[in-house]
């Protein structure tokens, strides 16, 4: 999502788009705007366009997970600030969500627009009526839960229409009981929540079965229902089943700048994230920021939730509850996300702020774009801000020795190379040589423990640096040491070459990779220092033994 601001912060355009940075990129491209010609070709359909661009003064973002979402919240968005150069429509109906009216005796299914306090479960949104309607009718089939908009009625004398052709039982006449159907329910609820895995088993094996007694009809039919199980959209992480009001608080760290991202869910709907920036003094924690923050925002706010769900456990986290409740005369809680909805919440929340904290960091050196891009191509969570490199040099089993290399922010640190001489490993073993030199490396605690450890290799090399780093974990924590690490997780890669091939734990192909990849690149850049490194070392202590060796001949 991306929203275009004039000078007074007023909103004037509201967009979506996979590609922001090509998308919004196209609109500030160097091109003469008041030219008529230009105007025609380029935005024949959207000539105010040259209008608009000379009032944007700012430019935000937000990231969700998939093109559902962004639709949604631009609708919402749209529908909030009401900008001038969108277009305005005149159907101001909201998503569809699928209704379960589980505070009823037999509960039914609903497709409403509005999303009441009435004890039901309220599934969505969907993108059409249409595909909510499509969902309700494939339930129904499969687990002979009713669609209607009026409560259920028992005592009728024959069962209804749908459940004769569809060979259910029917609530109507009394053919099944509360319990029964309560059971049936609970699978629709699991089935809208997401939760397809058991339904599909269930039907793969009512089919087998079918099947077994030749009953080829039924069988042909609950094949369909298991190809339309693999069809049906999935919940979205912007909306909640729940309607309560609540804060989402969430923090990305690097390079001794902060940024906490704020979000609004109202109504059960995340909304627009707000960012705020802060310079570290020090080398400040997520949790000790985030404590600031509530303390600096929430202590005059007159728009404070019932509720404020925080990525990480604070100081004091009771107190300041209990302060901000007293500060506002009714209760407020603050709570760390776990699972469920909230965490999703909180996951989004986080990934708004790691892509803020990534723009601001490319705004203030372009060496963090290769870091950025290492994370895009490897998927990790947060930035390798630390990154380091493991290689080996031997000439048969003459003088092995191995080093780490260091590069912090995109840079080489070469105050943190370090040399090792092989101690424990006799003759030419390089998987396990690299095994020792990961371990002595970990188990370094006077230095931080990298995002990022580097191999140069292929999948075996991979796993004999996983196996030491696993067996320096089981080594400390017998011996009732501490294995220090910065709270966040290490990842490993092995990097081949020629051709260029990076290799993930738990992954047998290698990850493919385009053509002059920023992220790989770097990772390139960070092998081959690390070999000549490495190699450097090896020579120099040749050197050494051959001037040894020229010593003691001369002696004889």
């Amino acid at each position: 999502m991306y929203i275009f601001k004039d000078r007074r912060g007023q909103v004037l355009y509201i967009g979506k788009a996979k590609n922001l940075k090509n998308r919004v990129g196209s609109y500030f491209e160097k091109a003469d705007y008041s030219s008529i010609s230009f105007r025609a070709s380029k935005h024949l359909d959207r000539p105010w366009i040259a209008v608009m661009m000379e009032l944007i003064a700012d430019v935000e973002t937000t990231v969700v997970n998939n093109e559902l979402e962004a639709l949604i919240l631009e609708s919402s968005l749209i529908s909030e600030y009401q900008p001038k150069y969108n277009i305005k429509l005149t159907d101001d109906k909201s998503y569809p969500f699928i209704k379960l009216t589980t505070n009823e005796a037999f509960p039914r299914l609903q497709v409403v627009r509005q999303r009441l306090k009435d004890g039901a479960k309220y599934f969505g949104p969907y993108l059409s009526a249409w595909s909510a309607r499509l969902t309700c009718e494939f339930l129904r089939r499969l687990y002979g839960v009713h669609i209607s908009n009026r409560s259920l009625i028992t005592g009728h004398e024959r069962p209804c229409l749908n459940c004769q052709l569809e060979d259910n039982l029917c609530p109507l006449a009394n053919q099944i009981n509360v319990l029964a159907y309560a059971l049936q329910v609970g699978k629709v609820s699991e089935f809208l929540q997401g939760k397809r895995r058991s339904v599909a088993k269930d039907l793969d094996k009512r089919m087998e079965d079918a099947s077994q007694n030749q009953n080829y009809e039924l069988a042909a039919k609950l094949r369909d229902q298991l190809r339309a199980v693999r069809h049906i959209t999935s919940p979205q992480d912007i909306v909640s089943e729940s309607t309560e009001d609540c804060d989402v608080i969430a923090t990305a760290i690097a390079n001794r700048r902060a940024v906490v991202t704020l979000a609004h869910v109202r109504g059960g709907q995340f909304g627009n994230p707000k960012h705020f920036v802060f310079e570290l003094c020090a080398n400040q924690g997520e949790s000790e920021v985030i404590r600031q923050f509530i303390i600096s925002l929430y202590h005059n706010s007159s728009r404070i939730p019932p509720l404020i769900i925080l990525e990480y456990q604070i100081d004091d986290q009771d107190i300041i509850a209990n302060w901000l409740s007293n500060v506002h005369a009714r209760r407020v809680a603050l709570r760390n996300a776990k699972r469920g909805e909230k965490l999703d919440f909180v996951a989004l929340a986080k990934k708004n702020a790691q892509a803020k904290l990534e723009s601001l960091l490319t705004q203030d050196s372009g060496d963090f774009s290769g870091v950025i891009a290492v994370k895009e191509l490897l998927g990790l969570v947060e930035l390798p801000l630390r990154i380091e490199a493991v290689d080996i040099s031997n000439l048969g089993a003459s003088e092995p020795v191995g080093a780490t290399i260091c590069f912090i922010n995109g840079k080489p640190d070469k105050n943190e190379y370090r040399r090792y001489k092989i101690k424990t490993i006799t003759g030419q073993d390089d998987f396990a040589m690299i095994g020792e030199v990961v371990k002595r490396r970990l188990a370094d605690i006077s230095r931080p423990t990298p995002d990022l450890l580097v191999i140069d290799g292929g999948p075996e090399q991979l796993k004999a640096a996983l196996g030491a780093a696993r067996q320096l974990v089981t080594d400390t924590w017998q011996s009732g040491q501490k294995l220090e690490a910065r709270g966040q997780r290490l990842y490993f890669i092995a990097l081949a070459k020629k051709p260029d091939r990076i290799f993930i734990p738990g992954r047998k192909l290698p990850l493919a990779i385009t053509h002059g990849h920023k992220g790989k690149l770097l990772l390139g850049l960070i092998r081959d220092e690390t070999h000549r490194f490495v190699v450097n070392f090896h020579r120099h202590r040749q050197r050494k033994k051959s001037l040894r060796s020229i010593d003691n001949k001369e002696l004889l």
